[in-house]
């Protein structure tokens, strides 16, 4: 199943939830995107929303080639409940010259191994960060500086000269939010409890509407 060697832009390998609205990201955002599971049921399912989706094993060596998988700029490794999988599917795609491969993980240990392996970017995805790591994948920055999905507010925040303190210390003293990326010396997509949060970082916060306004505010919610 031979494709056209013409630059493309993405390919999601596995079509999870995360998968799943990464590619529809990736596309509300004017991207080409050519999605993949193995199970058919799913790629039936998505194929309304999804123009370009196959149903294949991507594990497979010879299929990721005869689809010229060296025409993508990027592949999305979303198979992160397997990594086994996972390994595999990201050793073929280096190797078969795929520039950049991004994979999801659900554990720091297959973080580790995943970057060993060659990979080039390892997420620890949600499925409300999927957009903004499509904003991230694209280069581009959000059309707004906050989303509002119901009684819930995605916002940038910046600490303020004053703040010192680690993601959990911030979290722990303001009840709901959620930290879904850390801008700053790099960017850290989901950073843990550890991570150190300085004036000049960009964080992007999710939570409910009062417990934004608290932080943004300078207050506290833990009671």
């Amino acid at each position: 199943m031979a494709r056209k060697q013409v630059r493309r832009d993405f390919i999601i390998i596995g079509l999870d939830s995360f998968g799943e609205n990464l590619a529809l990201a990736l596309l509300d955002l004017g991207n080409e995107v050519l999605a993949i599971d193995r199970d058919p049921a799913i790629v039936q399912r998505l194929a309304d929303n999804i123009q370009d989706i196959m149903a294949l094993d991507a594990t497979d060596y010879e299929t990721l080639r005869a689809l010229g998988i060296e025409a993508f700029e990027t592949a999305v490794v979303a198979i992160g409940g397997d990594l086994a999988q996972a390994v595999l599917v990201t050793l073929a795609l280096k190797e078969l010259g795929v520039k950049r491969v991004v994979c999801e993980a659900q554990s720091d240990r297959d973080r580790r191994v995943l970057l060993r392996i060659g990979a080039d970017e390892v997420v620890a995805p949600t499925i409300e960060s999927a957009r903004a790591i499509a904003y991230h994948l694209t280069g581009r920055a959000g059309q707004s500086a906050h989303l509002r999905f119901g009684n819930y507010l995605a916002v940038k925040w910046r600490p303020p000269r004053s703040f010192t303190g680690t993601i959990g210390e911030l979290q722990a003293s303001h009840a709901d939010v959620e930290i879904v990326l850390l801008s700053g010396r790099e960017l850290i997509i989901n950073p843990g409890p550890a991570y150190t949060v300085t004036y000049g970082d960009e964080l992007l916060v999710v939570g409910h509407e009062e417990s934004i306004a608290a932080l943004q505010a300078g207050g506290r919610t833990d009671g």
